[in-house]
């Protein structure tokens, strides 16, 4: 074996990468403790750069749509104040969504389930006494085991229990009231430091994404520092049309179920509209979660319309998946739905909600980058394919 200095590095760099390997491996709880860690010290940093990220998307439809015609204005000032004008629109199209559901969508939400859960005795009632007259001719009645209970009770006694389970945990889980009240300014102070840093990012994005590009190419080596900024490019366009778009669909699918369920006479038509837009944002599985949430909610008042609502729903999802899908997500997250189907699930079991979420843009980028790494593969080999 010739000894030469490239061969010398490549064998070192083996040997040092076994041995890290293997450190990580025997020692993955305390590296899970560490990035644990290390997110909490940065937490608010990395909470603005997120919100920066999402943020980005209204802010770009604001420049390069809305207020276009700043951008060719005589006036210099004029062409500054396109950038400020454009983040406080965002801030504040994003602040009224937030608004509009807690303060609007959640306490309805609240009344509604409340309302189901004063229903539920008298439901289980009709549903015994429905289930005796078809078992009738057996000689069998569930009321002789089931009859003696008071379901009104046993409802009310459940609605308790997970109200002080629930108040027990937060009690168990923040301490004292003084300590409550730390957390939430604490919570506060946060989330408005994080809006600051997203803030300055989004009015220098340009100059920041300049001085990170100078840096990979001044500590990199060249072919490196290319392949780095071709993979933050792609990254950055794949997550911007996966949010935009995941946004915009789940909005329209939102839209067109509150109509049809007034079409329909549905009941609970607002809540269970928004419950369904707002699951959706979860790819394939999320939108079957919103069915099954509003089926219940229907399912109390009437069966069939219950029914109906599924049937509806499912019909409705098919026009969406079909045809207002593909053309606002675009090919963002064109790959197999086999893919989207693991990545969600895998996703979802490593982060819950946002692993769902964050899968699938990101099972996405890594497709297209085996795609064309696999199609330069075999386009640079000669001769007939071995057998």
């Amino acid at each position: 074996m010739d000894f030469s200095r490239k061969n010398v590095r490549t064998i070192l760099f083996i040997i040092v990468f076994t041995i890290i390997l293997l450190s990580v491996m025997l020692n993955l709880g305390s590296l899970f403790d560490f990035v644990r860690w290390l997110f909490g010290v940065f937490s608010s940093v990395i909470a603005g750069l997120a919100i920066a990220f999402v943020l980005n998307v209204p802010l770009r439809i604001f420049e390069e749509r809305t207020f276009y015609a700043l951008r060719e204005h005589r006036s210099p000032l004029v062409r500054k104040s396109l950038r400020p004008v454009s983040i406080v629109c965002s801030l504040i199209i994003t602040l009224g969504v937030i608004i509009v559901l807690l303060l609007v969508i959640l306490p309805r939400l609240v009344e509604t389930v409340a309302a189901v859960i004063s229903q539920m005795p008298g439901y289980v009632n009709d549903l015994i006494a429905w289930a005796d007259r078809i078992l009738e001719p057996l000689d069998f009645s569930l009321s002789d085991y089931l009859g003696d209970i008071n379901w009104v009770k046993v409802f009310s006694d459940i609605g308790k229990s997970l109200s002080e389970s629930t108040g027990a945990s937060i009690v168990s889980g923040v301490g004292t009231a003084a300590n409550v009240g730390t957390t939430i300014v604490s919570g506060v102070i946060d989330v408005v430091f994080s809006v600051i840093i997203a803030v300055y990012i989004l009015a220098q994005k340009e100059r920041i994404g300049r001085f990170v590009r100078r840096c990979i190419d001044a500590f990199f080596p060249r072919r490196f520092a290319v392949g780095i900024e071709s993979l933050a490019s792609r990254a950055s366009e794949t997550f911007s049309n996966f949010i935009s778009g995941q946004l915009t669909d789940s909005c329209i699918l939102g839209v067109l179920c509150f109509i049809g369920m007034n079409i329909f006479r549905f009941p609970y038509a607002d809540v269970i509209s928004v419950v369904i837009g707002v699951t959706s944002l979860v790819p394939l599985v999320g939108a079957f979660v919103g069915i099954v949430i509003g089926a219940l909610l229907i399912l109390t008042i009437d069966p069939i319309k219950a029914l109906l609502f599924v049937v509806f729903v499912l019909c409705l999802q098919q026009i969406e998946g079909n045809l207002i899908y593909p053309k606002v997500v675009g090919k963002a997250v064109g790959m197999p739905g086999v893919l989207v189907l693991c990545a969600v699930l895998v996703g979802g079991n490593i982060a819950g909600i946002l692993g769902g979420l964050c899968a699938v843009p990101l099972t996405a980028m890594c497709y297209s980058l085996l795609r064309e790494g696999v199609e330069r593969r075999l386009a640079s080999r000669v001769g007939p394919r071995s057998r």
